[in-house]
């Protein structure tokens, strides 16, 4: 459980494992399987995104984003075949609360499936409005490679990849790159020898800055393998003029936080860091220590789905 910070916005992707087919339905047939659903529960609250279908909240800052998946693996099809058959002997007879053997073959077919390793290797594939066609991904894959990261770090860069993207929030243009393809960026770059979030954020800007000099020179995008994809780039999206402007922002702040680490006095740290990352920090108090947090505490968590995932 997370409780959210004041004026604090989380995005959350759930991501439906089917079995549809993707030789027989292209990506507009998925949004029109469930737009009866959607517009059922969420009327005038959802909308299609390029990869999912956005849903909102009048009373709550949490946004889902429902991902719709294939999934092309013969074993994950069949666990899932096995519980829907289950699921369907269970209606099919009338118990509302579910016959012993229905409910008890559904349970351990979803306990099989969860416990095959098998199934966590294979990817899934998901429709792609944009291109037309069904492209894969591996979401559990880029969650463990997310958690690996994180115990490298000390911990860190779970919150490294938060500021990163509050930094990125206050800087929105260009557009791209943002959500998952930064957090991809920020991991690909941030060192594991870090001792603090300060420092994992300074070094990875100053990284991003260095080892993409030459790519921006050249009016070059880089090319970033995806964890459990490698064919796919998660920079696909990112035009070379973006790609300039999002390095030259990158290069600013480099600089800065570079100041704000070294700076010799926490009051001008605090200072020089609120300058990067907006008012939220406010200046260190006069006679020293720490300025008190304002709003709700906030629970770390490594996990990408689930909890929240900022974009």
């Amino acid at each position: 459980m997370r409780i959210l910070a004041d004026g604090e916005h989380v995005d959350v992707d759930l991501v439906v494992v089917t079995t549809l087919d993707p030789t027989t339905w292209t990506p507009e047939a998925v949004v029109a399987r469930f737009k009866p659903f959607l517009d059922c529960h969420y009327k005038d609250h959802w909308s299609k995104n390029d990869r999912s279908m956005k849903i909102w909240f009048d009373d709550t800052p949490v946004t889902l984003d429902l991902v719709v998946t294939a999934a092309p693996s013969q074993v994950v099809q069949e666990a899932i075949a096995k519980a829907a058959a289950a699921e369907w002997r269970m209606e099919a007879r009338g118990d509302v609360n579910g016959g012993p053997v229905a409910l008890r073959e559904a349970i351990e077919g979803l306990r099989k499936m969860a416990g095959d390793a098998q199934w966590k290797k294979e990817r899934l594939l998901i429709p792609d409005r944009t291109l037309k066609i069904w492209v894969p991904t591996h979401p559990l894959e880029q969650i463990r490679r997310t958690e690996e990261k994180n115990a490298l770090t000390n911990g860190h860069y779970v919150n490294i990849v938060k500021a990163g993207k509050w930094w990125r929030k206050r800087n929105a243009v260009p557009e791209y790159p943002k959500g998952y393809p930064l957090e991809h960026l920020i991991g690909h770059v941030c060192p594991n020898d870090i001792n603090s979030v300060a420092e994992g954020l300074t070094r990875s800007f100053e990284a991003i800055r260095d080892d993409y000099r030459y790519a921006v020179a050249s009016g070059q995008v880089p090319s970033l393998p995806d964890h459990g994809v490698p064919e796919n780039n998660v920079l696909r999206r990112v035009t070379p003029q973006d790609f300039v402007a999002f390095w030259r922002l990158v290069e600013q702040a480099a600089g800065q936080a570079r100041e704000a680490l070294n700076a010799e006095t926490v009051a001008e740290s605090v200072d020089r860091w609120g300058t990067l990352l907006g008012p939220e920090f406010p200046p260190a108090p006069k006679d020293g220590g720490f300025t008190a947090r304002i709003g709700k505490t906030a629970i770390v968590t490594t996990g990408r789905y689930g909890s929240g995932r900022h974009g």
